[in-house]
Order: structure tokens, then C-alpha cells, then sequence
């Protein structure tokens, strides 16, 4: 299925959200915790993101009371082994053609998130 889908050009950057607390999901020094990286069974084997070139990174957060940004290149994502695809969706606030997924994790893989967590930088919204 993932196959038929448009993937992501290698110099793309991609916008992981992530929740508050910071506690949680950032490092005293402002990177991110493999928490914001880590799959959940809820997702399917896909994580959520928004490709940079095609979103601002308010509309990315959404709820800068709610979220914080992270953003990562495409390139860094690749070098682990995974993809990520294009999927546009309908959610809440109205169509989002910025949304891909990263695939190629799995929710009990604890490596792959803290490598993709030090590749990534905080985005200030």
C-alpha cells in the first residue's frame, strides 16, 4: 500500500508536533526525547507528520498552549532506514495535503526513535 503512494523528496523537511509537557518530550538542552519519535499502537506503524515546504508552523502546531514543533529532514529519516509518504487527509480544522507518514518503525523498536529525536531540532511558534 505504501509502495503506490508519492514519497517524500530526500531534501524535504518534515514538522513533528509534539505535546506538552516538556518534561516528557524535550531535554533540558531543547532537543527532543525519543518519545516524540516513538510510535504508539494507535498509529498503525505511521507517524505523523507535515512536510515543511507545504505548511507555516503555526498551522503545523496547531495549539502552541497544547503543542510544541520539531522539525527534521527527510534525509536524516532516510539514512535510518525508514520512508515517508505523502497522505494527505481531512481532519479536524478542514483538508491538509501537508500530512505524510514515516514508515518502517515499529511501536516496540526503542533505537530508531532516539536517533531520529537527536536528528531533529525545536522549531520556536
Amino acid at each position: 500500500m505504501e509502495e503506490s503512494r508519492k514519497p517524500v523528496a530526500d531534501n524535504e523537511y518534515l514538522y513533528r508536533r509534539s505535546y506538552l509537557p516538556e518534561r516528557k518530550f524535550m531535554n533540558p538542552d531543547g532537543t527532543a526525547t525519543s518519545r516524540v519519535f516513538k510510535l504508539r499502537p494507535k498509529d498503525e506503524g505511521r507517524l505523523s507528520v507535515n512536510v515543511k515546504s507545504m505548511i507555516t508552523a503555526e498551522k503545523a502546531v496547531k495549539d502552541p498552549s497544547k503543542f510544541f514543533l520539531f522539525e527534521i529532514s527527510n534525509i536524516s529519516v532516510r539514512a535510518v532506514g525508514l520512508n515517508t509518504y505523502h497522505d494527505p487527509v481531512d481532519g479536524e480544522g478542514g483538508p491538509n495535503p501537508s500530512h505524510a507518514v514515516i514508515v518502517g518503525m515499529t511501536p516496540d523498536d526503542d533505537v530508531i526513535p532516539g536517533l531520529l529525536a537527536r536528528k531533529s531540532r525545536r522549531v520556536q511558534v
